[in-house]
């Protein structure tokens, strides 16, 4: 368990945090510009506080919707690989020693990139 908690920092936190606020922002950005009855309809500041919940940030917004929320379950895999592609660098004991840091942050960027990218996808979808 020590060698997992070591490589992980505040920057870590950091940039997750970081993301969260991106994605965050573009949630509400995106739940601003609808009409006006798709504002009434749509649960917009749940959605745009839960933006970390990835792709299923579209089926929060439109909770009626079975099809949003279906479309969260077939992006899932795909986010789900984001994720563990980020802390997976985390945990992996690297043949290097310079550069390493940097080489896993760059790696735990991505990764969660691809987790928040369900966000705009779901919305995407949701939103359509």
């Amino acid at each position: 368990m020590k060698r997992f908690t070591a490589n992980f920092r505040k920057v870590h936190l950091g940039i997750f945090l970081g993301l969260n606020l991106v994605f965050s922002t573009l949630t509400l950005w995106a739940m601003v510009h609808q009409s006006p009855s798709d504002w009434r309809e749509n649960q917009n500041f749940t959605a745009t506080a839960l933006a970390v919940s990835g792709p299923f940030t579209g089926a929060i917004a439109r909770p009626t919707q079975t099809d949003c929320r279906q479309f969260g379950w077939k992006l899932l895999p795909y986010c789900a690989a984001g994720l563990l592609w980020a802390v997976g660098w985390q945990c992996v004991p690297l043949p290097f020693q310079r550069g390493a840091n940097a080489f896993r942050l760059i790696m735990w960027g991505l990764g969660l990139a691809g987790w928040f990218a369900g966000t705009v996808l779901s919305l995407m979808f949701a939103l359509s």
